[in-house]
């Protein structure tokens, strides 16, 4: 079993990470973080709790987290969320409340336990800060998996907030840059496989989902619903991320080095991967590079299935 810690902004996409990984026996969840990101972090506190007492998972504690990127004002995305960041589905108001202190629970955890993987969906203010807090923190690191980037490593690897730079690095790239050269070399799950047409969830397997006799299922489809309806399918970046925890064999990545930029109009967020075979850079991320679509999806809907027949 994989020991995890859950690093997000819930965001519909991180709340599918969540039912993802509740209903994964590989995975033994220690605990959710919270950062400001797709709403502000009020909100995805309230929102992992949310989906948490759903799934009746009453004993995974949730701690609230950064507000505020480390260097600049807070950007989000209710156009896409919804104004609750979970697709104004209607889920019901958590019952408890998150805990305080998100950057203490990951430097006491990630210190302190063993073969602990961090699993990050959101921006890596939280991160940042533990690794200021606590500088040994990425000897005792032992894997972190981080929804993040857009390498241009396949045709897919573009940006979604800017035409280069994807969202969660986009909203906080200082602590996005404090993360890639702090040694950590996280495995970096980015839009270079999230977007591939083969992991994407069509429309009509959602309204499979919808008349599923799984609660879980007919969650999952009322916070995909205006998604869906906008743009006819669902990408499922973050609960990728919570895949390669369960089965890295989906996989297949390489290691670079990545040059993470802090400035710029159209580049801020923008991960740049170095190629030029003369430049000696130690490589400081493994990034995924190619993904078995058809494995994803079946993995993820098993879990948190049946479809319907």
């Amino acid at each position: 079993m994989v020991k995890v810690v859950l690093d997000m902004d819930p965001g519909i996409d991180d709340a599918l990470a969540i039912m993802l990984a509740v209903h994964s026996p590989e995975l033994e969840i220690l605990g959710i973080t919270t950062v400001s990101g797709n709403v502000h972090v009020d909100k995805t506190s309230q929102n992992a709790l949310r989906i948490l007492e759903l799934l009746g998972a009453h004993d995974i504690p949730v701690y609230r987290g950064a507000a505020q990127p480390l260097a600049r004002d807070l950007v989000t995305a209710e156009w896409v969320h919804g104004e609750d960041g979970l697709g104004d589905a209607g889920i019901p108001k958590a019952v408890r409340q998150a805990n305080k202190n998100a950057v203490g629970f990951l430097v006491e955890t990630l210190m302190n336990e063993m073969d602990v993987t961090l699993v990050t969906t959101g921006p890596l203010t939280n991160i940042a800060l533990a690794l200021a807090l606590e500088p040994e923190l990425p000897r005792h690191i032992t894997r972190m998996i981080l929804m993040g980037g857009a390498f241009g490593l396949t045709p897919y690897g573009v940006g979604n907030t800017t035409p280069v730079s994807e969202f969660n690095i986009y909203v906080d790239p200082e602590a996005a840059r404090v993360v890639f050269e702090s040694g950590v070399k996280p495995l970096c799950v980015g839009l270079d496989i999230t977007t591939h047409p083969a992991t994407i969830l069509e429309r009509r397997v959602w309204e499979r989902l919808a008349r599923s006799p799984s609660t879980t299922a007919r969650t999952a489809s009322k916070i995909m619903a205006k998604f869906v309806e906008r743009y006819g399918f669902m990408q499922l970046h973050d609960p990728m991320a919570v895949a390669a925890a369960i089965n890295p064999s989906l996989f297949k990545t390489g290691m670079y080095h990545v040059y993470v930029v802090c400035e710029g109009e159209m580049t801020r967020g923008q991960t740049i991967v170095e190629r030029r075979f003369w430049v000696e850079k130690e490589p400081n991320a493994e990034i995924c590079d190619g993904v078995d679509g058809e494995g994803f999806l079946n993995l993820f809907l098993e879990r948190i299935g049946p479809l319907d027949r």
